[in-house]
C-alpha cells in the first residue's frame, strides 16, 4: 500500500508527529509518499511521487489543512482521513493517541469509505461571463468585505425569487459544513450523510433569522443587490473573489464526492457535543 502524507509545518513544528506517522507506516509494510519536497524530512524512509499513485491520502493538520488536501489536484479521488492537530478537528477520525491503531487499521484495510458531497459553485460578472468555479466541502459563503457596512443579497432557488437578505452575508453549506460557520451563524446540526444544502443568512438585518434546508438537486442563486463597502466570495476559506453589484453566484451540488474514510464506529452525535465543547474550551 501506498500512503500519500500531507502534513502542515506550522501545525506539526519539526514534523514530529509526521516522522512518527512515517515510522508507523514504514513498520506495517507500507510506503509513506510525498509529492513536494520537504528538506526537514529527507531523511525519512519515504518518497516523492505524485498523490495519483497512491491508495489514499492522510493529512496532519487542523481543518483547514483538510480542506486543503480535499482540494489539491493530484489527490482529488483518494479516499482521505487526517490526524487531527488543531484545536477541535470537526474533519478529522484521528487522534495523535490512537495514531499506531488507526495506521494498522489502515494498512489492512479495515475501514469504511463515506461519501461526502461536495457543492459546485461558479461566480458570473454582470456581463454573465463566469469568472470564477470552484467546489467546496463545508461552505460557499457571500459576505461584506467591510467591517462596519452592510451588503443585501437576493437569494433565489431554482429560478424563483425567495427574497433579499440585507446584513452580513448567506452562507451555503453542504452537511459537512452544517458544524462549520453555518452553525455559528444559528444554523442548525445536519448530519453529514443527509442529501441536502443549507442556506444561513449571517445576521440579517429582518424580523426573522431562518435557514433553509433544500434537496440536491436544486440550484441557488446569490445575486449582489447592493454593497456599501465591498462583498467578497470565498469558497472553503479559500482566498476571497471580490464581488461588485449586479454579479451572482450559483450553486449546486458536484458530481464529485469527497471519499471520507471512517475508521472507528463511532456516532455522529455521540462525538459532536465533545468537539463542540472542545470549540469553545480553544485558544
Amino acid at each position: 500500500m501506498r500512503i500519500a502524507l500531507y502534513p502542515n509545518l506550522s501545525r506539526d513544528p519539526g514534523f514530529v508527529v509526521t516522522r512518527r506517522l512515517i515510522s508507523c507506516i514504514a513498520e506495517g509494510g507500507a510506503t509513506a509518499v510525498v509529492e513536494d519536497k520537504i528538506p526537514e524530512l529527507e531523511a525519512e524512509c519515504l518518497i516523492r511521487d505524485s498523490y495519483d499513485t497512491c491508495d489514499l491520502l492522510i493529512c496532519l493538520g487542523g481543518d483547514g489543512t483538510f480542506l486543503s488536501a480535499v482540494h489539491h489536484e493530484s489527490a482529488k479521488n483518494l479516499p482521505i482521513t487526517g490526524v487531527n492537530l488543531g484545536s477541535v478537528g470537526f474533519l478529522h477520525e484521528i487522534d495523535v493517541d490512537r495514531m499506531e491503531r488507526a495506521v494498522r487499521l489502515l494498512i489492512d484495510r479495515k475501514f469504511t469509505i463515506e461519501q461526502r458531497a461536495l457543492l459546485s459553485s461558479s461566480c458570473y460578472d454582470t456581463g454573465g461571463h463566469r469568472i470564477v468555479f470552484e467546489e467546496a466541502l463545508n461552505d460557499v459563503i457571500l459576505a461584506r468585505a467591510n467591517i462596519v457596512k452592510s451588503i443585501d443579497v437576493g437569494l433565489e432557488i431554482d429560478g424563483e425569487r425567495v427574497e433579499n437578505l440585507p446584513g452580513d452575508g448567506v452562507i451555503i453549506s453542504t452537511p459537512t459544513g452544517s458544524t462549520a460557520y453555518s452553525l455559528s451563524a444559528g444554523g442548525p446540526i445536519i448530519h453529514p450523510t443527509a442529501e441536502v444544502m443549507l442556506i444561513t443568512p449571517i445576521c440579517p438585518h429582518t424580523l426573522q433569522n431562518r435557514s433553509y434546508v433544500i434537496g440536491v438537486d436544486s440550484e441557488i442563486t446569490l445575486r449582489l443587490i447592493s454593497s456599501q463597502g465591498g462583498a467578497i466570495l470565498s469558497v472553503d476559506g479559500r482566498v476571497g473573489y471580490n464581488m461588485t453589484i449586479g454579479s451572482r453566484v450559483t450553486v449546486g451540488v458536484s458530481d464529485r464526492k469527497v471519499q471520507y474514510i471512517r475508521l472507528w464506529n463511532e456516532d455522529f452525535f455521540k462525538t459532536l457535543p465533545t468537539k463542540i465543547r472542545k470549540r469553545g474550551l480553544s485558544r
